[in-house]
């Protein structure tokens, strides 16, 4: 199992403002925001109310596109043809996001939305 590195909401806090700032540097200007399910979907949210641009079912060629990391570029692969934006990305990725923040390590990143709280007994 690879080590594991935890990434907090504060981190993806100080992330998001830098992707909003590198989004609005690059003067697109974008029909909604999508984002995968799953590791998409936080991003996804927080970005459309930053940018003031409504969560979309299902991109179009003018969405924004944003995942938590381009990692395979799986995810990714069928929408190279839009602007994407990623927290971390892999060099590894067969898709190379228009925007991102931090380069992945061999780490597994374990995102804030993905710990389970603990329950009271």
């Amino acid at each position: 199992m690879p080590k594991k590195q935890y990434y907090t909401w504060r981190q993806f806090d100080a992330d998001i403002k830098k992707i909003v700032r590198l989004i609005k540097k690059s003067k697109r200007s974008f029909d909604g925001v999508w984002g995968p399910p799953r590791g998409g979907l936080v991003p996804a949210v927080v970005l459309s109310h930053a940018l003031d641009l409504p969560i979309l079912l299902w991109p179009t060629a003018d969405t924004l596109v944003v995942d938590d990391i381009a990692d395979t570029g799986a995810t990714l692969n069928s929408f190279r043809r839009n602007f994407i934006a990623t927290i971390f990305y892999h060099k590894q990725s067969m898709v190379v996001p228009n925007v991102w923040i931090k380069e992945k390590t061999i780490a597994w990143i374990v995102f804030p939305w993905e710990v389970i709280p603990p329950q009271p007994p």
